[in-house]
């Protein structure tokens, strides 16, 4: 491009800004003066709901006088006007203020008062024909929220009032007949005054006015000259009839404001208001309009200035822009490149360590399975251990990877929150036994039972915030509380408050703030016995941020710290879980044996893996379950199988040598001399990196499952795609088995009490096959079983007794 169109378009955009930064700061001008001229407004209508307010409580107090008076009046004991004022001296809660009671029956408008004259201590009398605030008043039936008079000197002491009215009905005590009265409650006006001082806060020169109908002061503004505002606008603001009667219409039913001319020419804005508890009266707010609009002048010299740096700044960017595009373009590269090898380099380790950890971590099973020696049983607990903080570590890594690519999703389904509770104490549990330390739960008995939200980002948040407490924590406790509380905005939530509370080593006010950096672990040197890599606190973050919430901290270095969160969740069941610590110890008791959870004898299942070592693991886990178990070592040996024999699930792996499974399951797809035309392929990966789903499901399989397998998991997936006519579900395998002990005449009993888990289960597979053994962990379950089983002989005795 020439440069004189290079030079052009430069000024073409300096002008353009230069309007832009003129229309933009008359624009904000304008706005700016509409965003005042509205605050006054607002503030206008804050004020007129004080004084409704305090009006409308004098008004109440007033009413309080006289519906007690009243009332002893209905009784049949009326008051005298001596003992109507004695009582109203007691119950006034001022002595600013003051009660008038006068006698309108004869026209005479005289009384007596609760305070003596400031002329003459012992003249309480009061007179107010004279006094001309009752015309626009129906004083012989007074009725509404707020009867009021306008301002007025107080005949008593001269001081500017106003007066809240009600009738009341006392005895003439010469006469003893019934008399008509009415009573005032007298307020100074500077009482009501105070209540507006905030506004000179705001608006120093403001000043308040109260009109009634006819446009007649109630109180008055200093610079509205008249004694009338809408004869002000006449006089002041010159007018059409049609314009003026569209002024005192607007004052009287609208709330807004408008500008007029003072008395002094000068433009100025009033805001208006109708009183929202009194007929007729109307709050006026009057301002001089230079305090609300903003200034507009504008430095040509500035904008010279602008202009120039402008020219300057756009030829300088123009001659860098080409040479920081090429940089661009070779960085660009690069990062795409980096990236590209982060990608391979997360597959690479996810498939290459999970696949033998799943051989370490299936055959450590068996061993913990299959073992009876206490000191076996015990490495073997240590492996398991050590391969799934390696494993978690992994996790960890390709978590926020996810994270970092913008493809970790919040997927919201229905869970039962205490099936969660003990998946997330069972995984903390142990932990913190072997550490010695003690781990208390206090759960709110309230929450209820079916919750809907991400149940796996949920625990994995918990879980990293309860691993951090016992890590962290060398003596003591950590105590895990949840309560819950329904959202008033949505009355189909509940808001649960998470906590982790313990007695660590806390944080330093100056560590906080890297707390939640990605691969930052705080005092490294000191903490370098402690695993993990860092990521747990981000990740926990990152998922609270994607469902709505935010983690707190607050910590004391040295004693301890507490993490917490809210977070929303939707309730599919209000039924509350109850107290959650019975059921708790009772799953804590089973945790460590290990439970078939079906047995498919006449299930048939092809799995294939190129790794001898993985195949025996997945056979070997699934052992229990009796199911017809069938291997290939290649995807040609698949397929070969899957062309000859049915089979009711197929697990594949993906990472195979000369035909991988994606290649496989496409070529499995396209045969029709098959009996699995309808049978339902699991991808096996070691690889889970993110996106890899979308790969798996796209590529044709019906699933996936991760290595290393998790046994329940495996199990899992197994019950939703085996077909139920073929699946006997753990708990009826246990009747059958009972029901043969109880047929068999000749099996004894053996009763073992023992806390020690391992050599129950020694017990139970030695002696299962030749006696019926029952497993106590505790004196006081033997007692209950034996006083349960004496119980079932005498009935059984006395029945055949009977017969």
């Amino acid at each position: 491009m020439k440069k004189r169109y290079i030079f052009i378009i430069n000024i073409l955009i300096v002008g353009l800004i230069l309007f832009i930064i003129l229309k933009y700061a008359n624009d904000r001008a304008e706005e700016s003066n509409r965003a005042s001229i509205a605050s006054f407004e607002k503030m206008t209508t804050t004020t007129e709901q004080i004084i409704a307010n305090y009006l409308e409580d004098e008004q109440h107090l007033c009413d309080i006088w006289s519906n007690y008076i009243n009332r002893s009046a209905e009784a049949g004991t009326p008051m005298t006007v001596e003992e109507a004022i004695s009582y109203i001296r007691k119950a006034k809660t001022s002595p600013e203020i003051s009660g008038h009671l006068i006698y309108i029956d004869d026209g005479s408008m005289a009384g007596i008062s609760t305070t003596a004259s400031s002329t003459d201590s012992s003249d309480y009398s009061v007179k107010y024909s004279h006094i001309n605030i009752f015309e626009n008043l129906e004083i012989s039936n007074v009725d509404g929220v707020v009867n009021l008079t306008r301002a007025y000197t107080n005949p008593l002491n001269g001081v500017q009032s106003i007066a809240f009215l009600n009738n009341v009905k006392v005895v003439d005590e010469e006469t003893g007949d019934m008399r008509e009265g009415l009573l005032l409650r007298v307020v100074p006006v500077s009482r009501l005054e105070q209540k507006l001082v905030f506004l000179k806060g705001e608006y120093e020169n403001v000043e308040i006015s109260l009109i009634d109908w006819d446009g007649d002061y109630m109180i008055h503004g200093k610079s509205l000259k008249n004694s009338n505002l809408f004869e002000y606008f006449k006089s002041y603001n010159p007018m059409t009839t049609q314009e003026y009667n569209g002024v005192v219409d607007s004052i009287r039913t609208e709330t807004g404001s408008m500008h007029i001319r003072n008395s002094k020419d000068e433009d100025s804005v009033i805001a208006y208001a109708p009183l929202s508890n009194l007929d007729y009266w109307f709050i006026v707010a009057y301002i001089p309009a230079k305090e609300l609009t903003a200034n507009r002048s504008i430095d040509w010299i500035l904008l010279g200035i602008v202009s120039f740096g402008l020219v300057v700044l756009l030829h300088f960017n123009l001659a860098i822009l080409l040479k920081f595009n090429r940089k661009l373009s070779v960085v660009a590269e690069a990062a795409n490149q980096a990236n590209e090898a982060k990608s391979y380099f997360l597959s690479t380790m996810s498939h290459d360590i999970r696949t033998p950890m799943n051989a370490i971590l299936g055959m450590n099973e068996m061993i913990l399975r299959d073992s009876r020696e206490d000191k076996i049983l015990s490495y073997s607990e240590n492996i398991r251990a050590a391969g799934n903080t390696l494993l978690g570590i992994i996790n960890d890594i390709l978590d926020f990877s996810k994270i970092e690519a913008g493809k970790m999703e919040i997927i919201n389904v229905e869970y039962n929150f205490a099936s969660l509770l003990n998946d997330l104490v069972n995984m903390v549990q142990r932990k913190a036994d072997e550490k010695g330390l003690s781990f208390r739960l206090e759960v709110d008995p309230n929450i209820p039972t079916l919750l809907q939200g991400d149940e796996i980002r949920i625990k994995q948040v918990i879980t990293n915030i309860l691993s951090n407490a016992v890590k962290y924590t060398k003596k003591g406790e950590v105590i895990f509380s949840i309560s819950s509380s329904k959202c008033e905005d949505d009355l189909e939530t509940v808001n649960l408050h998470v906590s982790v509370k313990d007695t660590g080593i806390g944080i330093k006010p100056e560590d906080l703030g890297r707390l939640f950096e990605a691969f930052e672990r705080i005092e490294e040197k000191k903490n370098r016995n402690i695993e993990g890599t860092g990521l747990g606190m981000a990740i926990a973050q990152s998922f609270l941020n994607m469902m709505g919430s935010k983690l707190q901290v607050e910590s004391e270095y040295g004693k301890g710290s507490e993490f917490s969160f809210d977070l929303k969740q939707k309730v599919i069941k209000w039924e509350p879980i109850g107290e959650f610590n019975t059921a708790l110890e009772q799953f804590l008791s089973q945790r460590k044996l290990y439970q078939v959870q079906f047995a498919a004898p006449k299930a048939r299942i092809l799995v294939v893996d190129d790794n001898e070592i993985n195949l025996k693991v997945f056979a070997n886990l699934l052992g229990e379950t009796k199911m017809q178990i069938d291997t290939a070592d290649s995807g040609d040996a698949c397929i070969a199988l899957f062309k000859r024999n049915f089979y009711d699930v197929i697990f594949l792996d993906h990472m195979m040598p000369d035909k991988d499974g994606i290649e496989t399951i496409r070529e499995m797809k396209e045969c029709n001399d098959t009996p699995n035309q309808k049978t339902p392929v699991i991808c096996l990966t070691a690889n889970a990196i993110s996106g890899m789903r979308e790969t798996y499901i796209n590529a044709g399989f019906d699933d996936y499952l991760t290595k290393p397998i998790d046994t329940n998991k495996l199990e899992s997936m197994l019950l939703t795609y085996l077909p139920q006519d073929l699946v006997t579900k753990a708990e009826d395998i246990f009747t059958e088995e009972k029901q043969e002990k109880t047929n068999s005449k000749t099996l004894h009993s053996i009763l073992v009490v023992s806390e020690d888990v391992g050599f129950l289960k020694k017990i139970r597979a030695r002696l299962t096959d030749k006696y019926n053994v029952v497993l106590v962990k505790s004196e006081e379950q033997a007692m209950s079983y034996l006083q349960k089983q004496e119980a079932i002989e005498a009935t059984d005795t006395e029945r055949r007794e009977h017969e």
